[in-house]
C-alpha cells in the first residue's frame, strides 16, 4: 500500500503521470506531477533511519519519533535540491529548503516511541526535525512539523 508519492523534479521515478481518477485524494490536494515515485512503509524503512527526541503540541510528554532521514528519500530517488513541499491528508502543507534539510536532521517519522503513526493520529508520516532552543516554524509555513503527509512535491 503506498503511503507517501513524491511528484516534480523526481530523478528516479517509479510511476507515471499524476490521473485524477485514479489519485483522486491526490486530486483533492491539487497535486500535478508528470511522473513520481510512490513508497511504501517497507521501502521507507528499507532506508537510513533517524531519530528525533521532541514534546509536539499534541503529546503530553516527549517522545522519540523514528523514520528515514529526509536527505536520504530525497537521495534515493534523485530528486532534485529545491524547495520541497509536504503535504498532509487534510490540504495544510509546509515547505523546507535545501538548506533547511542539509542544517537539520529531518526524519519523516513513522512512529513514537516504537509505535506506528496510525491515520488519526498524525500518521501515517509525519515530518519532523531537531529544533534549537528556541526555534520554531515560520508564519510562511516554512519548517512547520507537517503530520498525516501522504504527499511530497520537489520543485515549485
Amino acid at each position: 500500500m503506498v503511503v507517501l508519492t513524491v511528484g516534480g523534479l523526481v530523478g528516479k521515478p517509479n510511476r507515471g503521470p499524476f490521473d485524477a481518477k485514479r489519485d483522486s485524494l491526490l486530486a483533492s490536494l491539487k497535486a500535478d506531477f508528470k511522473h513520481a515515485f510512490e513508497f511504501d512503509r517497507a521501502m521507507l524503512l528499507a532506508l537510513p533511519q533517524g531519530e528525533v527526541v521532541a514534546q509536539p503540541p499534541e503529546f503530553d510528554k516527549p517522545a522519540t519519533f523514528s523514520g528515514p532521514l529526509l536527505r536520504e528519500v530525497l537521495g534515493f530517488i534523485e530528486a532534485a535540491k529545491v524547495k520541497t513541499s509536504f503535504v498532509a491528508a487534510d490540504g495544510y502543507a509546509g515547505f523546507v529548503m535545501p538548506e533547511d534539510i542539509d542544517g537539520s536532521d529531518w526524519i519523516l517519522a513513522l512512529s513514537a516511541d516504537g509505535k506506528p503513526l496510525g491515520i488519526g493520529q498524525q500518521g501515517p508520516i509525519w515530518l519532523l526535525n531537531t529544533r534549537a532552543e528556541g526555534k520554531g516554524p515560520r508564519d510562511d509555513h516554512r519548517g512547520h512539523w507537517v503530520w498525516a503527509v501522504v504527499y511530497m512535491h520537489v520543485g515549485e
